[in-house]
């Protein structure tokens, strides 16, 4: 006889295993999670905005700002002109998000995803190649 696991059975394995990876991952490994779920928010958001739930996009969009000020809060200044750059590049995309929820603009959300996905892609190069 098999078992069939119930809805919520499921989702205790999934977030298990969240958790699990949570706690295994690198400090660069972290980032690259948060990168990708500041991604997927942001592009939660455009389906929103486009399907007019303007509460779902808020919701989507201020986890978004959160994550991305928290990126930009662990930058250390200190260690030269990749950290002010990304600053600037982690604002930017800040600035974009908060203008977004203000006007309900998907096109500035693209504008941040489009940056975050170039910043996420050359960190997940480098988780690549040098751990």
């Amino acid at each position: 006889m098999f078992y069939v696991a119930k809805a919520t059975d499921r989702q205790k394995v999934v977030n298990a295993y969240k958790q699990s990876s949570v706690e295994t991952a690198s400090p660069a490994e972290l980032v690259l999670m948060l990168f990708n779920v500041c991604l997927r928010s942001m592009k939660e958001a455009i389906n929103c905005i486009e399907a007019k739930d303007y509460s779902g996009a808020n919701e989507k969009l201020v986890h978004a700002q959160d994550i991305t000020d928290e990126l930009r809060a662990a930058l250390d200044l200190s260690v030269g002109d990749l950290a002010a750059r990304l600053n600037s590049l982690y604002s930017f995309v800040y600035l974009c998000l908060l203008k977004a929820n203000v006007h309900k603009e998907a096109g500035l959300v693209h504008d941040a995803v489009n940056v975050m996905t170039q910043i996420r892609d050359a960190w997940e190069e480098a988780v690549r190649n040098y751990g």
